[in-house]
Protein backbone atom coordinates (compact mmCIF):
# COMPACT_ATOMS: atom_id res chain seq x y z
CA UNK A 1 0.00 0.00 0.00
CA UNK A 2 1.54 3.30 -1.04
CA UNK A 3 1.39 6.22 1.36
CA UNK A 4 1.06 9.70 -0.08
CA UNK A 5 0.07 13.08 1.31
CA UNK A 6 -2.42 14.72 -1.05
CA UNK A 7 -2.98 17.90 0.96
CA UNK A 8 -3.35 18.52 4.66
CA UNK A 9 -6.58 20.17 5.79
CA UNK A 10 -4.58 22.70 7.76
CA UNK A 11 -3.33 24.24 4.52
CA UNK A 12 -6.87 25.27 3.66
CA UNK A 13 -7.89 26.58 7.06
CA UNK A 14 -6.31 29.99 6.44
CA UNK A 15 -9.38 31.15 4.53
CA UNK A 16 -11.60 30.58 7.57
CA UNK A 17 -10.26 33.72 9.24
CA UNK A 18 -10.93 36.02 6.28
CA UNK A 19 -13.94 38.31 6.49
CA UNK A 20 -16.22 39.00 3.56
CA UNK A 21 -15.22 41.98 1.51
CA UNK A 22 -14.23 42.88 -2.01
CA UNK A 23 -13.57 39.54 -3.73
CA UNK A 24 -16.32 37.20 -4.96
CA UNK A 25 -16.15 34.10 -7.14
CA UNK A 26 -18.72 31.47 -8.11
CA UNK A 27 -18.09 28.26 -10.06
CA UNK A 28 -19.07 24.62 -10.43
CA UNK A 29 -16.57 22.28 -8.76
CA UNK A 30 -16.15 19.02 -10.67
CA UNK A 31 -14.07 16.77 -8.42
CA UNK A 32 -12.84 13.94 -10.65
CA UNK A 33 -9.91 12.72 -8.48
CA UNK A 34 -7.93 12.32 -11.72
CA UNK A 35 -4.22 13.05 -12.18
CA UNK A 36 -1.83 13.24 -15.13
CA UNK A 37 -0.93 10.08 -17.02
CA UNK A 38 2.64 10.55 -15.86
CA UNK A 39 1.52 10.27 -12.24
CA UNK A 40 -0.25 6.98 -12.93
CA UNK A 41 2.78 5.54 -14.68
CA UNK A 42 5.38 6.58 -12.13
CA UNK A 43 3.73 7.12 -8.76
CA UNK A 44 0.40 5.32 -8.51
CA UNK A 45 1.56 1.74 -9.00
CA UNK A 46 0.13 0.50 -5.69
CA UNK A 47 -3.29 1.84 -6.62
CA UNK A 48 -4.44 2.64 -3.07
CA UNK A 49 -3.49 5.74 -1.11
CA UNK A 50 -3.44 6.55 2.59
CA UNK A 51 -2.43 9.93 4.00
CA UNK A 52 0.73 10.04 6.06
CA UNK A 53 -0.50 13.02 8.07
CA UNK A 54 -3.52 15.28 8.28
CA UNK A 55 -7.13 14.17 8.22
CA UNK A 56 -8.27 14.89 4.70
CA UNK A 57 -7.40 15.58 1.09
CA UNK A 58 -8.62 17.88 -1.64
CA UNK A 59 -8.53 17.63 -5.42
CA UNK A 60 -6.91 20.40 -7.44
CA UNK A 61 -7.88 23.92 -6.35
CA UNK A 62 -11.30 23.06 -4.98
CA UNK A 63 -11.78 23.99 -1.28
CA UNK A 64 -13.67 20.74 -0.60
CA UNK A 65 -12.05 18.38 1.90
CA UNK A 66 -12.67 14.63 1.79
CA UNK A 67 -11.97 13.47 5.32
CA UNK A 68 -10.08 10.38 6.36
CA UNK A 69 -9.08 8.83 9.68
CA UNK A 70 -5.95 6.74 9.95
CA UNK A 71 -3.82 5.27 12.72
CA UNK A 72 -0.11 4.51 12.21
CA UNK A 73 -0.63 4.66 8.46
CA UNK A 74 -3.62 2.29 8.54
CA UNK A 75 -6.92 3.53 7.12
CA UNK A 76 -9.75 3.55 9.65
CA UNK A 77 -12.69 5.30 8.01
CA UNK A 78 -13.91 8.08 5.74
CA UNK A 79 -12.59 8.45 2.17
CA UNK A 80 -9.63 6.70 0.57
CA UNK A 81 -8.41 7.18 -3.01
CA UNK A 82 -8.34 4.06 -5.19
CA UNK A 83 -6.96 3.10 -8.59
CA UNK A 84 -8.04 -0.54 -8.39
CA UNK A 85 -9.82 -1.92 -11.45
CA UNK A 86 -12.81 -4.21 -11.13
CA UNK A 87 -14.54 -6.55 -13.55
CA UNK A 88 -16.69 -5.34 -16.41
CA UNK A 89 -20.47 -5.44 -16.14
CA UNK A 90 -20.39 -6.23 -12.43
CA UNK A 91 -18.98 -9.72 -12.85
CA UNK A 92 -17.60 -11.63 -9.86
CA UNK A 93 -15.61 -14.30 -11.68
CA UNK A 94 -12.20 -13.50 -10.22
CA UNK A 95 -11.13 -14.98 -6.90
CA UNK A 96 -11.48 -12.85 -3.77
CA UNK A 97 -8.56 -10.40 -3.51
CA UNK A 98 -7.22 -8.65 -0.39
CA UNK A 99 -8.18 -5.15 -1.54
CA UNK A 100 -11.70 -5.95 -2.77
CA UNK A 101 -13.11 -3.67 -0.07
CA UNK A 102 -11.57 -0.78 -2.05
CA UNK A 103 -12.15 -2.13 -5.57
CA UNK A 104 -15.10 -0.79 -7.54
CA UNK A 105 -17.74 -3.28 -8.73
CA UNK A 106 -17.13 -2.12 -12.32
CA UNK A 107 -14.30 -2.02 -14.84
CA UNK A 108 -13.09 1.44 -13.82
CA UNK A 109 -14.13 4.74 -12.31
CA UNK A 110 -17.09 6.72 -13.58
CA UNK A 111 -16.97 7.53 -17.30
CA UNK A 112 -13.81 5.45 -17.67
CA UNK A 113 -11.76 7.39 -15.12
CA UNK A 114 -8.69 5.86 -13.48
CA UNK A 115 -9.20 7.19 -9.95
CA UNK A 116 -12.21 7.23 -7.65
CA UNK A 117 -12.71 7.27 -3.89
CA UNK A 118 -14.06 4.61 -1.55
CA UNK A 119 -15.90 5.51 1.65
CA UNK A 120 -15.94 3.25 4.70
CA UNK A 121 -18.55 3.96 7.36
CA UNK A 122 -16.74 2.40 10.31
CA UNK A 123 -19.31 1.14 12.84
CA UNK A 124 -16.99 2.42 15.59
CA UNK A 125 -17.98 6.06 15.22
CA UNK A 126 -15.31 7.30 17.63
CA UNK A 127 -12.64 6.62 14.98
CA UNK A 128 -14.56 8.20 12.12
CA UNK A 129 -13.92 11.77 10.94
CA UNK A 130 -16.05 14.40 12.62
CA UNK A 131 -17.49 15.21 9.18
CA UNK A 132 -16.96 13.30 5.93
CA UNK A 133 -16.90 16.23 3.49
CA UNK A 134 -16.06 19.74 4.67
CA UNK A 135 -16.24 23.05 2.84
CA UNK A 136 -12.92 24.61 3.84
CA UNK A 137 -14.06 28.20 3.12
CA UNK A 138 -17.35 27.87 4.98
CA UNK A 139 -16.73 31.12 6.93
CA UNK A 140 -16.19 32.97 3.67
CA UNK A 141 -18.56 31.30 1.22
CA UNK A 142 -21.07 28.58 0.38
CA UNK A 143 -21.04 25.03 -0.98
CA UNK A 144 -24.14 23.60 -2.65
CA UNK A 145 -23.68 19.92 -3.63
CA UNK A 146 -25.48 18.94 -6.82
CA UNK A 147 -24.68 15.29 -7.58
CA UNK A 148 -22.04 12.57 -7.66
CA UNK A 149 -21.66 9.10 -9.11
CA UNK A 150 -21.82 6.15 -6.72
CA UNK A 151 -21.30 2.40 -6.99
CA UNK A 152 -20.66 -0.62 -4.79
CA UNK A 153 -17.29 -2.15 -4.02
CA UNK A 154 -16.46 -5.70 -5.10
CA UNK A 155 -16.41 -6.92 -1.49
CA UNK A 156 -19.87 -5.50 -0.83
CA UNK A 157 -21.21 -7.13 -4.00
CA UNK A 158 -19.81 -10.50 -2.91
CA UNK A 159 -21.24 -10.18 0.59
CA UNK A 160 -24.65 -9.25 -0.78
CA UNK A 161 -24.59 -12.20 -3.16
CA UNK A 162 -23.66 -14.58 -0.34
CA UNK A 163 -25.84 -13.21 2.47
CA UNK A 164 -28.81 -11.20 1.22
CA UNK A 165 -32.25 -12.75 1.48
CA UNK A 166 -35.63 -11.51 0.37
CA UNK A 167 -36.46 -8.35 2.24
CA UNK A 168 -32.83 -7.21 2.63
CA UNK A 169 -31.83 -3.75 1.51
CA UNK A 170 -28.74 -1.52 1.54
CA UNK A 171 -29.12 2.27 1.49
CA UNK A 172 -26.70 5.17 1.23
CA UNK A 173 -27.76 8.39 2.92
CA UNK A 174 -26.11 11.80 2.54
CA UNK A 175 -26.72 14.26 5.38
CA UNK A 176 -26.07 17.96 4.96
CA UNK A 177 -25.23 20.22 7.91
CA UNK A 178 -25.06 23.95 8.33
CA UNK A 179 -23.44 25.85 11.16
CA UNK A 180 -26.86 26.89 12.50
CA UNK A 181 -27.81 23.24 13.07
CA UNK A 182 -29.96 22.85 9.95
CA UNK A 183 -29.94 19.25 8.65
CA UNK A 184 -30.99 17.98 5.21
CA UNK A 185 -30.94 14.51 3.64
CA UNK A 186 -30.80 12.60 0.36
CA UNK A 187 -30.64 8.83 -0.16
CA UNK A 188 -30.11 6.16 -2.82
CA UNK A 189 -30.51 2.35 -2.79
CA UNK A 190 -27.28 0.37 -3.32
CA UNK A 191 -28.92 -3.08 -3.25
CA UNK A 192 -32.40 -4.48 -2.72
CA UNK A 193 -33.78 -8.02 -2.57
CA UNK A 194 -37.56 -8.04 -2.49
CA UNK A 195 -40.54 -9.61 -4.20
CA UNK A 196 -40.38 -6.85 -6.83
CA UNK A 197 -36.64 -6.31 -7.12
CA UNK A 198 -33.49 -8.40 -6.98
CA UNK A 199 -30.64 -6.03 -7.74
CA UNK A 200 -27.15 -4.88 -6.78
CA UNK A 201 -25.78 -1.62 -8.16
CA UNK A 202 -22.79 -2.28 -10.42
CA UNK A 203 -23.07 0.63 -12.84
CA UNK A 204 -21.92 4.08 -11.83
CA UNK A 205 -25.19 5.75 -10.91
CA UNK A 206 -26.03 9.41 -10.38
CA UNK A 207 -26.80 10.28 -6.77
CA UNK A 208 -28.87 13.49 -6.69
CA UNK A 209 -27.53 15.64 -3.85
CA UNK A 210 -29.57 18.76 -4.64
CA UNK A 211 -32.00 18.11 -1.72
CA UNK A 212 -29.11 18.95 0.63
CA UNK A 213 -29.11 22.60 -0.44
CA UNK A 214 -26.31 24.89 0.76
CA UNK A 215 -24.25 23.18 3.48
CA UNK A 216 -21.01 23.44 5.44
CA UNK A 217 -20.54 19.68 5.84
CA UNK A 218 -21.80 16.43 4.35
CA UNK A 219 -21.85 13.13 6.25
CA UNK A 220 -22.63 9.68 4.84
CA UNK A 221 -24.41 6.71 6.41
CA UNK A 222 -24.42 3.25 4.84
CA UNK A 223 -27.08 1.00 6.35
CA UNK A 224 -27.93 -2.61 5.59
CA UNK A 225 -30.64 -4.86 6.96
CA UNK A 226 -28.06 -7.67 6.87
CA UNK A 227 -25.15 -7.23 9.36
CA UNK A 228 -22.84 -9.43 7.25
CA UNK A 229 -22.54 -6.75 4.56
CA UNK A 230 -19.86 -4.11 5.37
CA UNK A 231 -20.55 -0.40 4.96
CA UNK A 232 -18.48 0.63 1.92
CA UNK A 233 -19.37 2.51 -1.27
CA UNK A 234 -17.51 4.13 -4.18
CA UNK A 235 -17.80 7.75 -5.29
CA UNK A 236 -16.63 9.63 -8.38
CA UNK A 237 -17.31 13.03 -10.03
CA UNK A 238 -18.54 15.06 -7.06
CA UNK A 239 -20.28 18.17 -8.41
CA UNK A 240 -20.98 21.24 -6.28
CA UNK A 241 -21.65 24.92 -6.73
CA UNK A 242 -19.07 26.96 -4.84
CA UNK A 243 -19.22 30.64 -3.95
CA UNK A 244 -16.39 32.39 -2.13
CA UNK A 245 -16.41 35.99 -0.91
CA UNK A 246 -13.81 37.83 1.14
Amino acid sequence: MKKILILCVAALSMMSCLSKGSFSQSYMADVTFEFSDNAYQNSFKDSLFVLTEGEGFVYMQYPIVFSQKHLDGKFQGGFIMSYLQGEADGQLQKALQPNDAYRVHAKSGAQGSKTYVVFYDNPVQSIMPQHDIEFAYRNSGDMTPKACYVNNTTLVARKIKDNFKKGDKMVLKAIGHRGDGTRTEASIVLAEYSADKDSVMYNWTTFDLSPLGTVDYVDFEVTSTNPDVPAYFCMDRFYSNVQVEY
